[in-house]
């Protein structure tokens, strides 16, 4: 299970003079649509091609698609009204084109249930879903989606059990060069970038770095067995250490959404780096050595 956004129309970008960052990222985004080229968001996010502007900005809409749904509920509550696009351009500080993409994406996204009805002649939304929105919204425990700013800041504080039931704290854990991995275990970039992760963690044991998974079945509620989970590792030799991750610590590290998801965690306890979705060995290791170097 990959919690991406699949952009039907996510970005290629030519650095015209002139232009905003979000000028750019549209007019690619009509590109791309226009080619009716699909790309998913999370390998966007990644590419190394896209400028740190642009990726922030990426990031941004990616954050703001989730905010959206409660944001029409609580206006309607509100005013009596349901915000117009304009409305959700100046709730979020992003123009108005960039709303109608998001709104596009909820409408073509398979994932997506319907949240909402819009006039077909306007464009305007005419009407809320209200019990899809309460189930979207509570799917996510209420907190915002962030994938953007983390670099630098504190790992956040957690208190997990191990797959063999063994406490793992954050302070626990300071002193080391980390690779924290979110993931799932019918996750199909998980099951690819596993085995990587376990050669890493072999590989650089002696630099005082390791690998820990953040297993989410639990807290999505997914019909996933300890044994299933035991034998999937077993299955891979994955020997790293795995926790159990619960609600207010997803919620923590950005309210996780796309699988799998890194964090690179400095010895001093802060957030070196932050990936999301699949990436190789070389670019993992990569990043591991530039980590490693740092302290």
């Amino acid at each position: 299970m990959q919690r991406t956004l699949l952009l039907s129309a996510l970005f290629w970008m030519s650095p015209l003079l002139g232009q905003t960052t979000e000028q750019k990222v549209l007019q690619g985004v009509q590109v791309m649509m226009d080619s009716q080229q699909e790309v998913i968001f999370s390998e966007l996010y990644n590419d190394d091609r896209f400028n740190s502007e642009e990726k922030a900005f990426l990031g941004r809409l990616y954050e703001i698609f989730f905010q959206i749904p409660a944001f029409l509920k609580t206006e309607l509550e509100i005013t009596g009204k349901i915000p117009t696009r304009q409305g959700i351009s100046i709730g979020f500080g992003i123009s108005r084109q960039s709303v109608n993409l998001l709104l596009a994406v909820m409408e073509t996204d398979p994932r997506m249930p319907s949240l909402y009805q819009r006039n077909t002649e306007t464009g305007k939304i005419a009407s809320l879903e209200l019990e899809n929105i309460d189930a979207f919204v509570g799917r996510r425990g209420g907190a915002a989606v962030k994938v953007t700013q983390w670099v630098g800041e504190p790992v956040p504080p957690f208190e997990l059990s191990s797959f063999e039931d063994e406490i793992f704290r954050r302070q626990d854990l300071k002193g080391k060069n980390l690779l924290i991995y979110f993931w799932l275990t019918s996750c199909p970039p998980c099951i690819r970038i596993a085995p990587i992760l376990e050669q890493l963690d072999r590989k650089y044991a002696d630099s005082n770095f390791q690998v820990i998974g953040f297993n989410a079945d639990r807290v999505l509620e997914l019909e996933v067995t300890d044994q299933q989970r035991q034998g999937y590792l077993q299955d891979g030799d994955l020997r790293f250490v795995n926790l159990h991750v619960d609600q207010p610590t997803r919620q923590a590290f950005g309210n996780i959404n796309v699988f799998p998801t890194l964090f690179f965690v400095n010895t001093d306890g802060t957030i070196f780096q932050h990936i999301i979705n699949f990436q190789d060995q070389e670019a993992l290791d990569n990043v591991i050595r530039e980590l490693i170097q740092a302290n």
